[in-house]
């Protein structure tokens, strides 16, 4: 297999793939060898892994094999290599959340997700770096994860290693967590598709909890039907994924979150977003203009619910292992505790009324779009230090109310360049038409572009 012909297999889909597989054009064990080359190549400069399976991977993908070599039974995802962020419970592999205080814990039982893509037929090949239990900040122990577009800046946290593993080609999908962005975030800065479902729709049992009442489960992949086709596999809740795609929202209601548009900083950034709503106009939807009630508050209603309950879950190693966690980490923990419960019970009301008023306007439109981020990668994970969740005032609103948001890349910034994501948001349970406004505007577009790395 030539180099070229091998990045060819790296960044194929997985319809592309499970297709070679049947057709015995290329087997499982040459695609999970050709993946586990691909990160032995890069990792040095992505650092986007925290435990490579790799003997264990190639024993799973000779199984698959011999399935397709005797013509069984076959999903779409059988001997596909997929990576899971560290933050899920894999029975006898060490799960570490990124962190010091749990580097050699070894669960004795596995994550929903991950039982549910090995009885799919998918490979783990790997688990990937993330931020220090998924609350923002890297710990010193693993280091930062890179972005494939530029190594010197972030891939975006706090699934990073997901992100930036599935941009470079190492694996068709990884499975991370978004309790503020922590999907659409990699999503967005290494320019591919990520998508927080809707609350609950991945059970997220086995997934070491930030905030019970702002987690979700979502998943990371290079194309739209990708990233359909795994949460067919994953999510409590089955759709017909083959008849969204077929390229046409004609009619379809789009409406733009003004607010959150009009206030982009950047004119680079700003142009790129109207740019890629234009597009959907051109493709036939209808665009509306809207404004969410409460929305500009949502970092602040969020704020109480996240601290004071990621606080709980690390009561048990608060007092005694302080110098253990990063200290930007242990600060926060600290603010929890300074939570009332009286301002954490308003919180939760204000996270109701929010709910109602976009839940609302989705009465009326049929998604909403507004941009992912209001910058590209950045050379350091942007800070959440004393409350400023500002960074996520485009993300953390859809964690709050639960309704299903996928970023997909606008496009890419002329002078770097660097990619930049349009948020899509649906109505909870729909993430059908999200997945049908995407995937349109791929196509029209040209779809997953590889970084330069």
């Amino acid at each position: 297999m030539t180099l070229s012909n091998q990045m060819d297999l790296l960044y194929a889909t997985i319809d592309e793939i499970s297709g070679m597989y049947r057709r015995k054009e290329v087997s499982p064990v040459e695609v999970m060898k050709a993946t586990l080359e691909r990160l032995d190549e890069v990792e040095p400069q992505l650092n986007a892994f925290i435990t490579v399976l790799a003997e264990q991977s190639l024993v799973e993908a000779k199984k698959a094999e011999e399935i397709f070599r005797k013509g069984e039974a076959a999903g779409k995802l059988t001997g596909i290599p997929i990576s899971l962020k560290d933050i899920f419970s894999t029975k006898g592999i060490r799960t570490s959340m990124g962190s010091r205080i749990l580097k050699d814990f070894v669960p004795e039982e596995d994550a929903y997700v991950y039982k549910a893509l090995r009885e799919a037929g998918a490979i783990l090949f790997g688990k990937t770096n993330m931020l220090e239990f998924a609350f923002g900040f890297v710990h010193p122990d693993y280091g930062q994860t890179n972005n494939p577009w530029n190594v010197k800046r972030v891939a975006g946290g706090s699934s990073t290693g997901s992100g930036a593993s599935v941009s470079a080609g190492i694996g068709y999908a990884s499975i991370g967590t978004d309790t503020g962005g922590s999907i659409r975030a990699p999503g967005s800065f290494c320019g591919i598709i990520g998508l927080k479902p809707t609350y609950d729709l991945i059970p997220r049992t086995g997934c070491f909890p930030l905030s019970d009442t702002l987690d979700h489960v979502g998943l990371l992949t290079r194309t739209v039907k990708d990233n359909a086709i795994i949460l067919e596999a994953i999510s409590l809740q089955r759709f017909h994924y083959e008849s969204i795609f077929t390229g046409d929202i004609d009619g379809v209601k789009v409406g733009i979150i003004r607010s959150l548009t009009d206030n982009v900083a950047d004119p680079q950034i700003k142009s790129i977003v109207l740019a890629a709503i234009a597009k959907l106009g051109d493709l036939g939807a209808e665009l509306l203009d809207v404004s969410v009630p409460f929305i500009e508050n949502a970092e602040q209603i969020a704020i109480p619910i996240l601290l004071s309950e990621a606080s709980k879950h690390h009561a048990k190693w608060y007092e005694d292992r302080e110098l253990d966690y990063s200290a930007s980490t242990f600060a926060n923990l600290k603010a929890g505790y300074d939570i009332s419960a009286v301002a954490y019970l308003a919180a939760l009301e204000q996270r109701r009324v929010l709910t109602e008023a976009v839940s609302e306007i989705l009465t009326k439109v049929d998604v909403l779009v507004c941009p992912t981020f209001s910058f590209a990668a950045t050379e350091k994970d942007p800070s959440f230090e004393q409350g400023n969740f500002d960074i996520s005032s485009r993300t953390i609103p859809f964690n709050l109310t639960g309704h299903p948001a996928l970023t997909v890349s606008a496009g890419n910034t002329i002078s770097e360049p660097l990619p930049v994501g349009l948020e899509i948001i649906g109505r909870h349970l729909d993430e059908s038409m999200v997945y049908r406004v995407a995937y349109a505007f791929e196509a029209a577009t040209g779809g997953f572009k590889r970084p330069p790395l």
